[in-house]
């Protein structure tokens, strides 16, 4: 019995050193090499490295999908109209009332583009754009004394293209794709060229850039790796599968037009009753198709039959469209609703869902990329540029910027739950207001404005809290408050 014990153990020992052998063996199994990972080929290398010699290609061939693709063009659409929208105001800290107003006369107006075609805001979504499709966006700080007879600070902004970046000047340590640093791997200057290298013959490309200092130059892209000096397309992950989309559609278009081209074949068991008699003058080649009319009836001669043609099936074009459209809908980081337009497969839950995560990523896209990095700087360049100008003496150059609005799904369940929300504590008027796309100081201002002139007219409104309670019944006005007696009844309100 004793025998037999240690031996069961022995053995229960022997499988549980195989067991353990196995795991390890499947342990990190994407780390090794096995007929799984065979043909996977790579390397670790910088955030820049892989870069140089794939950059300039993924940019063109991108920008061509988007110039030539349906799917490519909405999928950036979607993105800029959802980053950007309608614009992200600014509204300065300092309550300098001067100051306000030279920030909102030169943001809304296009003397704040060097090019003088786009307002602040269209600045904004012609950035967004840029960043999108060719992966960054170079913001150049202009001076232009020209402005100041139109009472506006000197400053204007010009847009250029990554391109523009001089990236022949690349050592792989003090120079990266254009880009200067020191001896501690700070920025402190940008190689610009004088011209669009493909807006001109490439020897004129070549002929030479300019240094210019980091503090005049915005450089703004998505930084997915520590150390990354340049942006890539977005699409980028996309873009096979965009091709292929689009030939896949050809395909089945072809396939569908020889689908529509029915096509009888006439035969003859008897091949030499079809030859025509070359020493008679009346031969002639037999007509070898007939039209096809609906209705008719045709009698073959002795010896003939018809056949028809078979094109062939191309499977379920549908559901493998739509497949490859949630993987480009997934690589922009925008929803395949918001891609295709189609809402048939959505409940409100799920549709709820999909536009939060979506907007996650816009919340990104505006907080980490578009404020830091563009409007951020733009604001301290036109800060310096009213004190220079001589507008104003002190001024704090921050800004609180606010997004712009989003859209309710369900507003008459949503705005009860926001006003809970800030009676609760749980946030604040302001930051709710700039969550709908609102300026906080600007609705304040023409709600005191507006309140005013209804008292004034002795009209109580509902939603003057000092006159009218949440029930809709008038409220007692403080004594000494200056609040006029309307004339009108218990509960009457206008």
């Amino acid at each position: 019995m004793g025998k037999r014990s240690r031996a069961t153990l022995e053995n229960d020992l022997k499988v549980a050193q195989s067991e353990l052998y196995k795991a390890n063996l499947r342990a990190y199994e994407a780390g090794k090499q096995s007929r799984r990972t065979d043909g996977w080929h790579e390397r670790s290398r910088g955030p820049n490295a892989d870069l140089r010699q794939v950059l300039q290609r993924i940019v063109s061939r991108h920008q061509d999908q988007v110039d030539s693709d349906a799917w490519a063009d909405k999928a950036i659409k979607v993105v800029v109209n959802n980053w950007i929208g309608e614009g992200i105001v600014g509204e300065p800290v300092n309550k300098n009332k001067r100051y306000s107003l030279l920030w909102n006369d030169w943001a809304n107006s296009t003397a704040c583009d060097f090019y003088g075609k786009l307002n602040f805001y269209g600045l904004q979504a012609l950035v967004a754009r840029t960043i999108a499709v060719r992966g960054s966006c170079l913001i150049r700080r202009r001076v232009d004394e020209r402005l100041l007879l139109q009472g506006l600070p000197p400053l204007t902004l010009q847009v250029l293209e990554p391109d523009w970046l001089d990236m022949s000047k690349d050592n792989g340590s003090s120079i990266v794709f254009g880009k200067e640093y020191d001896d501690e791997g700070r920025l402190t200057g940008y190689y610009i060229r004088k011209n669009h290298p493909g807006e001109s013959d490439w020897r004129q490309s070549r002929l030479g850039s300019d240094l210019v200092e980091a503090s005049q130059i915005c450089h703004v892209y998505d930084v997915r790796r520590p150390g990354q000096a340049t942006g890539v397309p977005w699409g980028a992950s996309s873009l096979l599968t965009l091709r292929d989309i689009g030939d896949h559609a050809q395909a089945r278009m072809m396939l569908d037009k020889l689908a529509c081209c029915f096509t009888a074949f006439v035969t003859d068991s008897d091949p030499e009753s079809v030859l025509p008699d070359a020493a008679s003058p009346d031969a002639s080649i037999p007509t070898l198709f007939e039209k096809l009319e609906p209705g008719a009836i045709e009698v073959l001669p002795p010896g003939k039959s018809v056949q028809f043609s078979s094109p062939p099936t191309a499977g379920n074009f549908i559901e493998m469209q739509r497949h490859h459209l949630h993987s480009v809908a997934a690589g922009y980081g925008i929803t395949f609703e918001a891609l295709t337009g189609i809402l048939s497969e959505v409940n409100f839950s799920s549709g709820r869902m999909g536009w939060l995560e979506f907007h996650r990523n816009v919340g990104h896209w505006r907080w980490n990329i578009a404020i830091p990095q563009f409007l951020d700087p733009v604001s301290q360049w036109f800060a310096t540029a009213v004190i220079q100008a001589g507008m104003a003496n002190r001024v704090n150059s921050r800004m609180l910027w606010t997004p712009p609005r989003r859209e309710m799904i369900n507003p008459s369940e949503e705005i009860p739950a926001l006003v809970a929300a800030i009676r609760g504590g749980l946030t604040s008027l302001s930051e709710v207001q700039r969550s709908l796309g609102y300026v906080p100081a600007q609705v304040l201002e023409e709600l005191a404005q507006d309140l005013a002139n209804a008292r004034s007219k002795d009209l109580a409104l509902s939603v003057d809290a000092k006159l009218v309670s949440d029930s809709g019944v008038t409220q007692a006005r403080p004594a000494g408050s200056g609040i006029p007696e309307p004339g009108i009844s218990s509960g009457s309100v206008a």
